[in-house]
This record gives C-alpha cells, sequence and structure tokens, in this order.
C-alpha cells in the first residue's frame, strides 16, 4: 500500500469517520491494486452463525469454480443494517480496501450517496450471460437497487412483506382462510374474532395480530406503502413522516393495541415464539421466519397479502454484494457478484422441506420451484406473485445516514404505541427530526 494514500485514509478517519467524508476517502484511485489480481475480499453484517455459514457457503462455491482465486470474508459488526453501514464506512475510511460488501435494500442509498459504490450498468450492457440473468429477474427487484439510473447490485435473494397466518387458530375460530382481496376493514374484523381470553381472567391472552418493534421493514411500512404513503420523498431528499397517508396508517395500528387487538409491539424473536404458541395468529414478514418455523416442527401457518388500503404496493427488501470503488479487482467482484444469482446459489435460497431457505430466489425460474419441491407454506408462489402482479414501494425509505434514520423513526413509534404522545403529535416530532436527517 503507498504511503500517501494511507495518509489520506487516515486523515479521513482521524475527521471523526465522517460518512460525509468518505467520497473523497474511497475513490478507485486508492485501492491497493500491488497485491495479487485473483484476491477478493468481501465485508458482510456479521448479525450471527447464519451470515457467517452463508457468505463462507457463497465463497467456497465460487473458490470451488474458480480454483486460482482467494475470497476472504471480513465480518462487521452493527445492531442493524443502518449501524452495520456505518461501521463498514468506517473500515474504509480508516484504510480497508474491500472488493464488495453485502447490502440490503436500505443499503443501495447509503452506498451511493457516499460515493462507496461502483455501478454496474456498463457490465450489464456488454455481459451477454448478465442480460440472460437480468431477463429472469422481477423488474422491481432491479428498479430496487437502482439509484439515479445507476444499478447498485444484482439481488441474490429477497423478501416481500405478506401476511403469516396460524392456520389451527383460524381453523379452532371457525374462520376461513384470508383472501387476496380482502381490506383494512376485513382484516381488523378478522383479527378482532381471532382475539380471545382464553384463560378466563378477562384480558386477552390471544391476539388477532403483533407487528415488530424493532424494525421498520416488518413493521409499519406495508401499512403505510398501503395508505399510500411513504416516510421520505422519492428522491429520498424530504421527510415525509407526518402526511396524512402516514398518519392513517399508524393510526390505525395504534387503533389495533387500544382495542385490545394486538398488544404493544416487541422483538421480532417474540413474534415468532408467540405465533408458533398461538397467542398471536397473524404477523407480518417476508420468507425468513420458515427458516425457524420448519426445523422446529412447526407447520401450522399459511401466507397472504397484506390487506388492500387506498391502494397496494408490494414492500420488499432484498440482498446484494455491490462492487466497491475501493476494489482493486472490479472485473474479478463482477464475476463474483454474478456467480451469486448464478443457479448454483439460486438453489440454496429454495431449500428443503426440512431445511429451507430464508430468502427468495432472485431468479422467476429458480423460485417457482419452492412449492413443486414440497417446501411450506402451501400458498409460497404468492411472494414472487406479489412483486410481479403489484407495484412496488421504490424507493424503500432508505436515507444516507439510515442509521439515524431508522433509530429516530423507531423511537417515535414506540412511544406513540405506548400512549406517551398522540399519533399527530408524535409523527410531528417525528418529522420535526427526520427533517435534518433526510437531506440531499
Amino acid at each position: 500500500m503507498n504511503i500517501p494514500n494511507r495518509k489520506v485514509a487516515l486523515a479521513c478517519a482521524t475527521a471523526a469517520l465522517a460518512v460525509t467524508a468518505l467520497a473523497g476517502c474511497s475513490s478507485s484511485d486508492d485501492a491497493d491494486t500491488s497485491s495479487a489480481a485473483k484476491t477478493l475480499e468481501i465485508v458482510y453484517w456479521n448479525y450471527g452463525p447464519a451470515a457467517e455459514s452463508g457468505n463462507k457457503a457463497t465463497a467456497d462455491a465460487f473458490m470451488a469454480a474458480h480454483s486460482d482465486v482467494k475470497v476472504s470474508l471480513t465480518p462487521v459488526t452493527g445492531e442493524n443494517w443502518g449501524t452495520y453501514y456505518a461501521n463498514v464506512a468506517t473500515l474504509i475510511a480508516s484504510g480497508k480496501h474491500p472488493d464488495l460488501m453485502v447490502i440490503s435494500g436500505e443499503g443501495a442509498q447509503f452506498v451511493h450517496a457516499n460515493n462507496l459504490v461502483q455501478p454496474i450498468n456498463a457490465y450489464v450492457e456488454k455481459d451477454p450471460e448478465a442480460k440472460t440473468l437480468v431477463a429472469d429477474i422481477a423488474k422491481g427487484l432491479i428498479d430496487g437497487f437502482t439509484v439515479k439510473g445507476d444499478i447498485v447490485t444484482l439481488t441474490y435473494g429477497w423478501n416481500d412483506m405478506v401476511v403469516y397466518y396460524n392456520t389451527d387458530v383460524f381453523k379452532k375460530a371457525g374462520l376461513e382462510p384470508p383472501s387476496a382481496d380482502w381490506t383494512w376493514d376485513d382484516f381488523k374484523a378478522t383479527a378482532k374474532k381471532l382475539t380471545a381470553d382464553t384463560n378466563g381472567d378477562g384480558k386477552p391472552d390471544q391476539y388477532g395480530f403483533t407487528w415488530a418493534s424493532n424494525e421498520i421493514f416488518p413493521g409499519i411500512m406495508p401499512w403505510v406503502a398501503n395508505a399510500g404513503g411513504n416516510l421520505t420523498s422519492d428522491d429520498v431528499c424530504t421527510a415525509t413522516a407526518d402526511t396524512p397517508q402516514v398518519n392513517k396508517a399508524v393510526t390505525f395500528l395504534k387503533d389495533l393495541i387500544t382495542e385490545g387487538i394486538a398488544p404493544a409491539p416487541m422483538p421480532m424473536s417474540d413474534v415468532f415464539t408467540r405465533f408458533q404458541n398461538g397467542q398471536v395468529a397473524m404477523f407480518g414478514a417476508g420468507r425468513w421466519p420458515i427458516a425457524t418455523f420448519l426445523p422446529a416442527g412447526f407447520k401450522a401457518f399459511d401466507i397472504q397479502l397484506y390487506p388492500k388500503g387506498d391502494t397496494y404496493k408490494t414492500v420488499f427488501g432484498g440482498a446484494g454484494y455491490p462492487i466497491l470503488k475501493s476494489s482493486g479487482n472490479p472485473d474479478l467482484a463482477w464475476e463474483y457478484q454474478k456467480f451469486t444469482v448464478s443457479d448454483e446459489i439460486e438453489k440454496q435460497y429454495v431449500g428443503t422441506p426440512d431445511k429451507p431457505g430464508d430468502s427468495i430466489p432472485s431468479r422467476r425460474s429458480v423460485a417457482e420451484t419452492i412449492s413443486k419441491v414440497g417446501v411450506p407454506p402451501a400458498n409460497s408462489d404468492l411472494f414472487y406473485h406479489s412483486i410481479d402482479k403489484y407495484p412496488t414501494l421504490v424507493p424503500y425509505p432508505a436515507p444516507a445516514k439510515y442509521s439515524t434514520f431508522e433509530s429516530t423513526v423507531l423511537r417515535h413509534l414506540q412511544q406513540i404505541f405506548a400512549s406517551e404522545t398522540s399519533v399527530s403529535d408524535g409523527l410531528k416530532n417525528m418529522q420535526g427530526e427526520l427533517s435534518g436527517i433526510v437531506t440531499c
């Protein structure tokens, strides 16, 4: 590594490791090109053992197919995606030069706004194999990782938000499964019928619905989107947290708590437990819950679209390996990114009934095999069907300062749902804080 570039990186790191300084610290000109041309370094969010094993499996498969390439994996900690992105930015500012990083949909805006990523438009246009792969991926998945015309990455796996329902609880209540055309009123009436005081103490101990308190994505966003709103403007430059549409969605959820149909929102891990125990009849998530449910022997569930509000939009999130400008081997990094959507890797996300994948394969031809190999739920074709049939929420509200954005939104929602403030006042206060966070 040459000394001048090392000094530049350290200077940026010393300046509070500010993300806003990264545009001047992470250009491809700074990359260390003295190392062997057949090495790749990939950073990923180390959220647990599954993160390590999943990324290692992909890296091992790539090295098996490219025996002259060495792939090294660098785990990066973070409480959520937002703090992980900030920590990767710090890593790069300190002088590291990874070739690729794992991001979710929220990260596309971050890496683009902070000049960390090398768009892949030119690769897609010139690579015949890439054109074939892209043609097999839903347009919404490409658009979701495109910022200002730049394709940030191909997504190898994704999740859209659907409603999970406990089929045993529905049967016990004498209710038919929900239909795809249900409305918010239908949903509320169903959730009310599923709420019960089973032990006779005068308080509900079985609730019709709940949602995650520690994430925006499977929490309020499906409701906000189907009310016709978003938390940011389309260019992700302005906060829109106190619009009538957002107010309508949050009020609907708050009323579920007030009327005893839903408990206070809780961490997703607790949602899983209560759902399996029959204490919660419905909740919202992507495909990842089945990776917990099926190995535990729990199969009494199915899925349906979120109920339609003033509109219907598919709220989804995906993951990909964008090529970083710090890479000394961008062409090799492109081969790796392309490999992540190959048949070999995509089929891993299908899984088996005993060991299911936790994401939906991005390629339609592979995703359509999920139901054919018998992986629950019965309505699994709905996952890809929703993004093919309905417009998507693009962009997902993911400003460059996503970590601060997410924590601010969750803090104000907690106050609203705990009745510490009214919906209107809470959203007004949220908007006031976000106005200084969501900027361009």
